[in-house]
């Protein structure tokens, strides 16, 4: 039979008919209980992996991601990994089995991925198999971390960090429940347990704290380490959590290591710049708003001293870049942060990282 353009067309018709009368009628099974055809499970895994190793080249490890990471990134993997995930050594969670496909375990596969590919997998999410993209596109900082606890996962299992919880702690935990959002990060004292990227708690305004919890609640300050924690929260556990940390104030925290090896002249400069803030180039002292040794402080701003030099210089580098977020006073700091320099924002950093904490805080 003579094959003719003619014929071709009228085959296309055909199928499309077809096709739509397949499509309108809705016999085609979309039942996740069934699962993939073999042929089905084998293209879609082969798809995402060549995706992911293609679009992951040049992705590596922040300067800042380190060991110490690993504790925040499991924290981070309890709130929005295990789910679907489960952990090394444990039946996957029922619900995560009856998804198609189904969401891979956390055992020895994860050793044939770089942590390129676990970035961008975590950054991004895979199509067609409900692995969803990173809460913040805009922010990526806390996705390392969870990189980190990935790589020992399979060494470290869930006890392990659990381990450092005091009795101190449990009964804490007894009195209060809800802290068991924040302990393991913030501790109970508000002392930081998961390195540099979390911020000290202890003795905090309890309104500038209130405001924190609620504006991360409604995303309107972003992170994808403490939106999803606090999309859960009540009003009554915001108050109850804010007024805890506020009347917690504890006389452990350990010493900033960046700022112990930081030479006087940058602790210096950062002092004259917090202190008399730059008249010439009409930035403001810090002193008034957010410490040291300043009277008649408002609760809505918070205490800087003790804070980890890398945390206050990337608050200062997302306030610049307009991606922090935050309460109405936050806005605040946009026009401020536009004219701190790299050096302005490391000077203060370091300052504030160099000071102990005070009890001089505001009330509420």
């Amino acid at each position: 039979m003579l094959l003719t353009w003619k014929r071709v067309l009228i085959a296309c018709c055909v199928f499309g008919i077809l096709g739509t009368v397949v499509l309108v009628s809705g016999v085609v099974p979309v039942k996740a209980s069934s699962g993939h055809w073999q042929i089905t499970r084998w293209f879609l895994n082969f798809a995402s992996d060549r995706s992911v190793s293609f679009h992951s080249r040049g992705t590596q490890p922040t300067e800042d991601s380190g060991q110490m990471d690993a504790r925040l990134g499991a924290e981070i993997y309890e709130t929005n990994c295990r789910f679907c995930h489960g952990l090394p050594g444990q039946e996957q969670p029922p619900v995560a089995k009856g998804m198609t496909p189904t969401p891979p375990r956390l055992d020895r596969s994860l050793l044939e991925k770089e942590p390129r590919e676990l970035h961008y997998i975590i950054q991004h999410g895979i199509k067609f198999a409900g692995m969803p993209a990173w809460p913040v596109p805009t922010r990526s900082d806390g996705i390392w971390p969870v990189v980190a606890y990935l790589q020992q996962a399979l060494e470290e299992n869930r006890e392990a960090f659990d381990a450092g919880r005091s009795e101190n702690d449990l009964a804490a935990l007894a009195k209060l429940p809800v802290l068991q959002a924040c302990v393991d990060c913030h501790g109970v004292d508000g002392v930081s347990r998961a390195g540099k990227q979390v911020p000290h708690l202890t003795g905090q305004a309890e309104g500038y704290l209130r405001l924190s919890l609620l504006a991360f609640r409604s995303s309107e300050r972003t992170s994808g380490v403490m939106m999803p924690v606090c999309h859960a929260l009540t009003d009554q556990e915001v108050d109850a959590l804010s007024k805890h940390y506020h009347e917690t104030v504890s006389t452990n925290l350990p010493a900033s290591l960046e700022a112990e090896v930081a030479d006087h002249a940058t602790i210096e400069r950062g002092r004259k710049l917090a202190m008399n803030g730059d008249r010439g180039r009409k930035i403001p002292s810090c002193q008034k708003c957010h410490g040291p040794n300043a009277e008649n402080r408002r609760g809505e701003y918070p205490d800087l001293a003790g804070q980890s030099k890398w945390y206050l210089q990337r608050q200062l580098e997302l306030f610049q870049k307009r991606v922090r977020g935050g309460a109405q006073t936050a806005r605040l700091m946009h026009p401020i942060a536009d004219k701190l320099s790299e050096q302005d924002r490391s000077d203060l950093a370091t300052f504030y990282a160099s000071l102990p904490t005070t009890d001089e805080r505001p009330e509420k």
